[in-house]
């Protein structure tokens, strides 16, 4: 499975090129947020009574590392890392304007995604957890932020 794979497919199901943006939101958050069970199972549509195809709620996203630190579903062929050329041509098949549109979407999901420490402290998560989540999301952080910092 793979992420372009999966967003061109979407957009021909649904009959919607926006769909793809959908689908690349999708992937860039299961990137970032460490969310590497991210199998076939967990992309899914639904039609309505009219005959319309849409994706699901997203679901099943959870802090979730693969023990050889690879995603299930792929980035045009990388299961971790994936170079900017890469996430510049899924963003370019999600029928995104331009780079620094896709780009500012990263950065929205990054942010939301940095804001774990906080929130987990809200929600009376133990320290070793938040510590051991914290920690896999800063190496995440580190191994993918040249994908924003251009």
């Amino acid at each position: 499975m793979d992420y372009v794979d999966l967003i061109k497919a979407s957009q021909v199901l649904c009959q919607s090129p926006a769909i793809g943006k959908t689908q690349f939101f999708r992937a860039i958050f299961n990137l970032f947020s460490c969310n590497q069970d991210d199998h076939s199972k967990n992309w899914a549509f639904l039609m309505n009574d009219s005959g319309t195809w849409k994706p699901t709620p997203f679901y099943d996203i959870t802090f979730s590392p693969t023990p050889h630190n690879q995603h299930i579903t792929s980035f045009n062929g990388y299961g971790n890392k994936p170079p900017l050329q890469t996430i510049q041509y899924m963003s370019q098949q999600a029928n995104f304007s331009h780079w620094n549109e896709a780009r500012e979407s990263i950065e929205h999901i990054i942010d939301a995604i940095h804001e774990w420490d906080g929130i987990s402290i809200k929600m009376n998560i133990s320290r070793p957890i938040r510590q051991l989540i914290s920690k896999q999301l800063n190496k995440t952080w580190k191994d993918n932020k040249h994908l924003v910092e251009t």
